[in-house]
Formats: C-alpha cells, structure tokens, sequence
C-alpha cells in the first residue's frame, strides 16, 4: 500500500515526501504534480525511493489510475494557488484549481475508501488578534483563505456523509528550502500588502550577499513562522494518526517572532548587523492571529517543532548561501 502526496514537488509536498522516506522509511511514496520536480536538494536522494506522476490535479481520471496503479490506502493533498498577487490577478484559475481539485480528491477517497489529509491555512481565521485556536469561528478575508475553508467545509461534509477519514491541518507563514520568491528590494518587500515570507526572504538573501539593510520602522511587527520541516512533520504526524479524536489541527511554531528578532538571528548567522531595523509597525503588515495554538496537536499528534525560527533560519541561511 502507498501514500499519494498531490503537489508533491512543492514547497510542502516535497518536504512531506522527504519526512515519510526518511523518518518513517515508507517505500511507496507517490508524487503528483503539474511541474516536475524543482526541489533538487530535497527530492534528489529520494530519486529510488518515490515514483512521480506528471498530472493536473483537476484530472480526475488520471487520478484514479494512479490510485489503481499503486494500489494507494491515502493522499496528502497539498495543491493549491498560495501566492496572494497570482490568486487576485487569476481569481477563475485558482479557485477552481483549490476547490475542485480538492472535490476530486473527496471524490477519490469516497469511491475508494481513502484517508485523507488536507494541508489548510491559518489564513482561514481571517482577522483576529493574538491567538488563534481551532474552535474558532473561520472568517478568511482573502481569495485564498475562502478556498481553503470550503476545502475543509467539503471535507468535513464528505466525512459527515459518506464516513471517509478526513482530517485538516492549518499551516501558517512557511518558510524553507523550495520557497517560491523573487523579491529583492526594501520597496518591494514592504509594499502593501506587506507578505511577512517576503520580508524573511528579502533579510536572509541580502545578508548572505554582504548587502546590508536599514529599515526606518517595523521591528516590533510579530508574526508566527515556521519552518517547512515543522510543518512536513506535524502534516505526516497527522496522517499516521488513528483514530484522532479531532479532525482539524494548527501546525506551526505556536508563538510569534518580532521582525527585530528575526533581524537578529540574521545578524548573528553572518556575524555582523546586515539589517538594522527600527521599532515600530509595518503598514501593511497582515491584520491575521499573531500565532496558531498549537497545543491540540501536543497533545493528540504528538507535535512538537524541531526547528522554531532560530535553527529554521540557521538551516535555511546555510541552504540558500549555496545557491544566491
């Protein structure tokens, strides 16, 4: 029996890929993407040990081959339009991509009795202060974040229905290896809407070239990131769960970082201050829950993050200064 990782040379699905190979030592580990694989460092050593599928996700037939084919007891589904600029400029081609492609995948679970696992967002919490928790009502206040309700809204229906294992993980603010970005200046990446990954990237990539920054205001601008391996780990823990009393989990670092700090951890990789950030808040910073509770996934996954944004920058700095 095999896993179906949909969207598996993205940023998460790659990085789900890795963690069921290596930490888990599953050999049938299938990828189903658009795009061939563009995550070399992460999927390279995996070349004999997954299979990968060209496909759409919105082709339902070639879905069901695969399923029949490899003889596959589960999906993680992780496709989706995330970039917020793309969503806006292409509103037809994501929502139908993020919400039919997740009805195919219903449909496929329902037909050929399939767990699965759907990588959501906080986005869908829309704008609340401080902490956000699963119990909370979702009001998602962009293109993106109403996909992803109605992607667990369709779950949670399916599995009311037709009695299929669904369960929803909430991702915030990813960051790592395979992070899809181009932003190179200051009035880029502090241009509203501000994209707090932008301004991570922007801090990392202009250090390791020995160009420094200063940025007037903004340190005291917080935000929960976390690391794409964190957020792999707490997708895989949920999928290896039995019988989880919960059906709807937040994966993230379960704390919020300042940009101050952020500029710290920078400074201190490459040993002298890159960014020189002043107090203050961002205009245009994201009016979102400051960080996901994460305790719910303590306590019935077994979730814990294994990088916070210290040693998830440390890593992703040691990465990148090999490619930039």
């Amino acid at each position: 029996m095999s896993v179906l990782i949909t969207g598996g040379c993205g940023l998460v699905g790659s990085h789900v890929a890795n963690e069921l190979v290596e930490e888990y030592k599953m050999d049938k580990v299938i990828l189903f993407d658009v795009s061939y694989p563009k995550n070399p460092l992460v999927l390279k050593h995996l070349e004999n040990k997954i299979n990968f599928v060209y496909g759409n996700i919105l082709d339902y037939g070639k879905l069901l081959e695969v399923i029949k084919e490899f003889d596959v007891e589960g999906i993680i589904h992780t496709v989706a339009f995330v970039d917020y600029k793309f969503v806006v400029s292409n509103p037809l081609l994501s929502i139908f991509t993020n919400v039919n492609g997740t009805l195919n995948v219903l449909e496929l679970a329902r037909v050929n009795d399939l767990k699965v696992v759907f990588t959501s967002s906080g986005a869908v919490y829309g704008q609340i202060e401080g902490c956000a928790r699963e119990g909370m009502p979702i009001k998602p206040t962009d293109l993106y974040g109403m996909t992803k309700a109605a992607g667990e809204m369709m779950g949670e229906q399916y599995a009311n229905t037709y009695g299929i294992d669904f369960i929803t993980t909430r991702l915030y603010f990813l960051y790592g290896h395979g992070l899809s970005q181009t932003v190179s200046s200051v009035e880029e990446a502090f241009r509203p809407p501000v994209h707090p990954i932008s301004v991570l990237y922007l801090f990392v990539t202009k250090a390791l070239k020995n160009e420094k920054l200063k940025i007037d205001k903004g340190g005291d601008s917080e935000l929960d990131y976390t690391y794409i391996k964190d957020a792999a780990h707490g997708v895989v823990l949920a999928y290896l769960t039995k019988k989880s009393p919960h059906k709807i989990y937040n994966i993230s670092s379960g704390r919020s970082y300042t940009l101050k700090y952020l500029a710290e951890i920078v400074n201190d990789y490459v040993g002298y201050e890159a960014i020189d950030i002043g107090s203050g808040q961002v205009e245009g910073w994201p009016k979102r829950a400051k960080y996901l509770d994460i305790s719910l996934a303590n306590k019935e996954l077994g979730y814990y993050p294994r990088y916070g944004l210290e040693n998830g920058v440390r890593e992703y700095m040691t990465i990148l200064k090999n490619e930039i």
